[in-house]
């Protein structure tokens, strides 16, 4: 237990007229929950379905949260941002956010966008032994069941943006980047296809290697003891670097303590050199989990990540391609 509490500080902190009659049965988010991440419930307050089950995995049932704008949905559903928190792959909980993002939801939903916030499984050394790649997975299946029963949930599937931050930013890499097939989950949803049309990764890593990193426990966690090498492979979003790729937004901290800047940087280079849509943000005096952060500051950082969901979603700003 010990190595994942240590995790926790090593790594961590790392959103139809005809569909509008058939909205999924609102839930309130519970009072009273506990939260460690953020700033408190991203979901208080606001019209919000709570608990909505994706899969079943290790014996886990595995939920989702979404809450809706109160503007009526458009013809095709409302666009959606899911939030993927951070934790270092192995804790977390998806009912709170990072920092600003929490006030963010509700501009979110006053712009007409739908936000959803899912738990994943996460690695274990035992009961049961599990590699970071069921994270991967479980943010895959979130993301096929939400299409699969996109009109149920009132969701447009074409209009699905990512956001994630630490781990979660990595997971926002991999799920905007990485082949489905080399991640397949239940079996129910087989075959089951998304589209991601925007994502935004901050403070998340982009590749792992091995060295004197092998040595460290919580990569024994996250790719087995000896560290599996090729798994590693698989899990660097670098690994999937090609044009054809929605656009991104890279946001990272200058004084990241925990990802090295570079990790970002090199990122940003090989997406341009690939011709992919790329931005990227390096927020001068800023830390892991934003601290600190000038040129721009938290506020700066959470305009440009509005005005980038709502190019790429809403279509209310002209495309930079």
């Amino acid at each position: 237990m010990k190595i994942f509490i240590r995790a926790l500080f090593l790594f961590a902190f790392a959103v139809c007229a005809a569909f509008a009659e058939n909205l999924p049965q609102i839930n309130p988010c519970p009072s009273g929950l506990e939260w460690r991440f953020g700033k408190g419930q991203i979901f208080e307050n606001l019209k919000t379905s709570v608990g909505e089950a994706y899969k079943t995995a290790d014996g886990q049932t595995l939920r989702f949260d979404i809450s809706y704008p109160k503007a009526e949905a458009p013809k095709g559903g409302y666009p959606l941002i899911l939030y993927i928190h951070g934790g270092a792959w192995v804790g977390g909980e998806r009912f709170s956010g990072y920092g600003y993002f929490n006030d963010e939801i509700r501009h979110y939903n006053q712009k007409g966008i739908a936000v959803a916030s899912l738990a994943y499984r996460f690695a274990r050394a035992e009961n049961p032994k599990r590699t970071m790649d069921c994270c991967v997975v479980d943010c895959m299946d979130a993301l096929r069941y939400i299409v699969k029963n996109s009109k149920r949930l009132c969701i447009n599937p074409d209009k699905i943006g990512v956001y994630g931050h630490s781990a979660g930013g990595h997971l926002a890499f991999m799920v905007a980047m990485a082949d489905q097939n080399l991640f397949e989950g239940d079996e129910a949803l087989k075959g089951v296809k998304y589209k991601i049309a925007c994502a935004v990764p901050q403070s998340g890593p982009t590749f792992f290697w091995g060295g004197e990193n092998a040595k460290n426990k919580l990569y024994h966690v996250l790719f087995g003891n000896p560290c599996d090498k090729q798994l590693m492979e698989k899990l660097s979003p670098l690994k999937y670097v090609k044009k054809d790729l929605p656009p991104m937004l890279i946001l990272h901290g200058q004084k990241d303590e925990l990802v090295p800047v570079k990790a970002a940087e090199i990122m940003r280079e090989k997406l341009e050199e690939a011709g992919a849509p790329v931005e990227a943000v390096f927020a001068k005096n800023a830390r892991h989990s934003f601290e600190n952060a000038l040129e721009p500051d938290n506020d700066g950082l959470a305009d440009i990540r509005r005005a980038f969901f709502a190019e790429y979603l809403c279509g209310s700003q002209p495309s930079k391609k």
